[in-house]
């Protein structure tokens, strides 16, 4: 796909994940006690031969851009393209923000346009998935169509309210695009992946901004059923939608579970992740660790179930952490209890604190707290 570039949101459903997202984007949320959620839309395209990504930012970005660099961990440090960290959109003669993804894109058309690729690829990078992007592009062309999305299936029993729901005929063709519908019984949802030739784009930019319209989905999809070839490109594999505190945390109690682990991180489309030198993970005397992901420069002398721990974690002796994830370099006194929590950077857990949420509604510690 060296004749796409790709474009990655990176504040999608930021309110919905409260304390979370304070300081940093959505995309720059770790994951999987190493990785960011962005790596994932980020490795499949640097896996599909993608060299020219673009990731616009809106606001507290600087972490996502300290995670990113150079985009040499993903091989996009280039003369030619590689990665792009783009600012915030600002209305001209205001300090209005965008106010939908029509918006950050026309904020970014300068980019767009001295692009020369023929293709653009659209992508959140609040999923996680893992899949070769190349097979979207090898359908788009044998359908001949305008607009290819990407969908995927879900209960019909769960919640369509979450989603944009898609009605795909057999062979492909999307003929309605429903915004966060109610229960339809509909299962295809819009997995917020988008492609389409550069021009077009640059067509619907022009004439959503001319109009004075914001919303990529409402706008353009849901307006133009009728009048572009619009299809649909079905994922059969596992997708993580992080878009609530909820979506969260029980994305990462998925990852405890090996076969999703040995489909998200396949070895044929590596996910790449800012590298640290750190030393292995320590296990004290008193440590009891059961199905958890423990990552490098940990220290645990207590207990630990189905849990996440991010790099530099220290669990001291008697304490208990079940059900919970807790981010880097926080520490874990004596004798605490954690279970179904959230436990963000730099956090200090105090002797004999317990702190007992439930999976639909962890307990979340904001990132620099001594409880």
């Amino acid at each position: 796909m060296k004749n796409a570039m790709g474009i990655i949101f990176t504040d999608r459903d930021e309110y919905r994940l409260s304390q979370l997202t304070q300081k940093r984007a959505a995309a720059a949320l770790p994951i999987a006690s190493r990785y960011r959620l962005i790596d994932f839309t980020l490795s499949n395209m640097v896996n599909a031969g993608i060299i020219n990504v673009g990731v616009p930012t809106q606001s507290n970005y600087s972490s996502l851009m300290d995670h990113l660099g150079t985009g040499s961990e993903w091989d996009l440090a280039r003369k030619n393209y590689g990665l792009f960290i783009l600012p915030p959109f600002v209305s001209q003669g205001s300090m209005t923000g965008a106010r939908g993804d029509i918006d950050v894109l026309y904020g970014i058309l300068p980019y767009i346009r001295r692009s020369s690729q023929k293709y653009v690829l659209l992508a959140d990078g609040n999923l996680i998935y893992n899949m070769n992007y190349c097979d979207i592009q090898r359908f788009h062309r044998d359908t001949n169509a305008d607009i290819t999305l990407l969908y995927n299936h879900i209960d019909p029993a769960g919640e369509p309210s979450r989603y944009t729901m898609l009605t795909v005929e057999e062979d492909g063709r999307v003929t309605d695009v429903e915004e966060r519908p109610g229960h339809t019984g509909r299962t295809s949802a819009y997995m917020n992946v988008m492609l389409l030739e550069k021009s077009l784009l640059e067509a619907l930019i022009e004439g959503c901004v001319a109009r004075g319209e914001h919303d990529l989905v409402m706008d353009v999809l849901v307006k133009n059923t009728n009048n572009l070839r619009i299809f649909g490109f079905p994922y059969r594999g596992y997708v993580g939608r992080v878009d609530s505190v909820e979506s969260y945390f029980q994305i990462n109690m998925d990852l405890l579970d090996p076969d999703i682990r040995r489909e998200l991180f396949n070895p044929n489309n590596p996910v790449y992740t800012k590298v640290k030198d750190n030393v292995p993970a320590k296990h004290g005397e008193w440590a009891d660790v059961k199905n958890s992901l423990i990552a490098d420069g940990c220290i645990v002398d207590g207990r630990v179930e189905n849990s996440i721990l991010f790099r530099g974690v220290q669990v001291r002796r008697g304490a208990v952490i079940r059900n919970s994830i807790v981010m880097q370099d926080s520490y874990i006194h004596e004798d605490c209890e954690l279970d179904c929590a959230v436990i963000d950077k730099n956090v200090h857990i105090r002797e004999d604190v317990r702190l007992v949420g439930q999976p639909s509604y962890p307990v979340i510690i904001p990132k620099g707290a001594t409880v």
